[in-house]
């Protein structure tokens, strides 16, 4: 007889602690990672920051180093040197927000090093010979749905602090209609593999108002998935 897979509850997601860390002066980086949708990069670009300038890129393998860092660029016949999300938002004392950190390739990842250290520290030589350090106000959130194992160890210890996000932030639930909301929230109680994502569920509510409840939820996540849904979360009476 095959032995019954035991599935660890996950522990919930401590968004009041996100929130005061995002907002706090003294938290300079930190490490957001979960499963995708559930509002990890919102929470960097929204909490704590408002009305600021924030500097965002998501990095992918074939993201090269000066795009970060900055780099020549022809203007009326002379070249002009622009700075990159990097060296902007440590001139100017801004949050940085570096979604999929992992996905980097080494170049990009090694520029990482020196922009997270500590601010006593944190420094950028550009190719103009200037070095900039990083203005009061500066931070660096990264987010990833990874874990922060596939980090370098050296990466991993210069931040402040790492953070599972396990759940959706309350309030993203609320953006949903009631029956949809309920269907959610029940939805995250199920194991990884069988939850929705927020981002489905309002996809799904902006369908069923022009093909019903049935169709959008087979559009959204295939038919057979669809009226798993429906039957395990009793969507079939709404």
């Amino acid at each position: 007889m095959a032995e019954k897979k035991v599935v660890e509850p996950r522990r919930p997601t401590d968004w009041a602690l996100v929130e005061e860390l995002l907002s706090s002066e003294e938290m300079r980086t930190m490490f957001l990672y979960g499963d995708p949708s559930l509002g990890k990069t919102y929470a960097a670009y929204h909490f704590g920051r408002t009305g600021e300038e924030i500097y965002a890129i998501t990095l992918t393998e074939d993201t090269p180093a000066a795009e970060l860092r900055g780099h020549y660029v022809p203007v009326e016949g002379e070249l002009v040197w622009r700075d990159g999300p990097f060296t902007a938002a440590m001139r100017n004392g801004s949050r940085l927000v570096i979604n999929e950190v992992t996905h980097g390739p080494p170049e990009a990842q090694s520029l990482l090093y020196p922009v997270l250290e500590s601010i006593e520290t944190a420094r950028l030589t550009l190719p103009t010979n200037e070095t900039v350090r990083p203005a009061p106000g500066f931070q660096v959130i990264c987010t990833d749905n990874l874990t922060p194992d596939e980090l370098p160890d050296a990466l991993q210890d210069r931040f402040d602090c790492t953070i599972e996000v396990t759940e959706p932030h309350p309030n993203a639930f609320d953006k949903l209609p009631a029956d949809l909301r309920q269907a959610a929230r029940r939805s995250f109680a199920l194991e990884s593999a069988r939850r929705v994502s927020i981002r489905r569920w309002l996809a799904i509510d902006r369908l069923r108002g022009k093909i019903g409840l049935r169709k959008a939820c087979h559009a959204v996540l295939g038919p057979a998935r669809g009226d798993q849904i429906m039957d395990a979360l009793n969507l079939g009476k709404a």
